[in-house]
């Protein structure tokens, strides 16, 4: 794990006035895509799984910070797609 959590770390960039952990590497509809176990997955999902935990199934990895390819698992919070609409139309 260690070699995957240091190539994961090589891929981002922090941006000093938002907070956010940019993605540098590939991008997918502007979020962050990272290869592992022989699959793209998103970066953002794998960062929270990394610094956070778990992520239980049916749930969605959402940003507080609504950046796509941010990364920094602050920014991050579980919810259901529900969660994930009420909270974008609230932001409009």
């Amino acid at each position: 794990m260690g070699n995957t959590i240091r190539n994961f770390e090589s891929k981002y960039i922090p941006e000093p006035n938002t907070g956010c952990w940019l993605w540098t590497a590939s991008l997918r509809n502007g979020y962050g895509a990272f290869q592992l176990g022989g699959k793209q997955r998103r970066a953002h999902r794998i960062s929270y799984s990394i610094y956070v935990g778990q992520i239980p199934s049916g749930l969605d990895v959402c940003h507080h910070c609504d950046e796509p390819s941010c990364v920094n698992p602050a920014h991050l919070f579980l919810g259901t797609n529900k969660d994930n609409m009420v909270d974008k139309a609230r932001k409009g």
